[in-house]
């Protein structure tokens, strides 16, 4: 596991992926033999997982980042088994609560119902580079540039976390591109 020590930058290739299409695991990927697939009555059928998760991972849907984001949160921080809250804009409702204050109740109330019900003791939460959901809020702090507005929307998010459960870490990462690459960072709650 990296989690711990993981203080620099990860970089993984950009991918495209279509919607419908299927991705294929890099070799090098750990899967649980309980989730290996099975065929009953011609069928493909799947085992449930028990296991805990070992995290809540708040990140945009951008499809240009879920294979980055997906190998970054397994190989870099070792969550084999996390609880995925993937909505657009990642947590920029936390920046937006009077502008949007429907996306941050939305928002806020799964992170509560995961963090009390599924017991999760780590948060990670990414935002990313070019994020489309960000373009779309026009007038949402028009005068700061998504990069500015992205990292000050983690830093909140992540004091919010902090301050209302005790006990939880929280881990925020921004997803920079560079070319045709993705950076993960760490950003400090501030």
């Amino acid at each position: 596991m990296r989690c711990a020590g993981f203080t620099g930058k990860a970089q993984y290739p950009i991918t495209m992926l279509a919607w419908g299409s299927t991705m294929l695991m890099n070799p090098d990927d750990q899967i649980s033999p309980a989730m290996a697939e099975l065929v009953v009555d011609g069928k493909p059928v799947y085992k449930v997982d028990a296991r805990p998760s070992q995290a809540l991972v708040v990140h945009c849907g951008d499809p240009r980042f879920q294979s980055a984001f997906r190998l970054f949160i397994t190989r870099e921080l070792g969550f084999q088994n996390y609880t995925p809250l993937i909505i657009g804009g990642g947590v920029h409702a936390f920046g937006a609560q009077s502008f949007l204050p429907k996306n941050f109740k939305t928002l806020w109330g799964q992170i509560k119902f995961f963090v009390k019900v599924g017991q999760v003791k780590q948060v990670v939460i990414i935002n990313h580079e070019d994020c489309l959901w960000y373009k779309k809020m026009q007038g949402y702090e028009a005068k700061l540039k998504l990069p500015v507005l992205g990292r000050q929307d983690l830093q909140t998010a992540a004091r919010t976390i902090l301050r209302d459960f005790t006990g939880v870490q929280v881990r925020s990462f921004w997803a920079a591109l560079e070319g045709d690459n993705i950076s993960f960072t760490e950003v400090p709650p501030a």
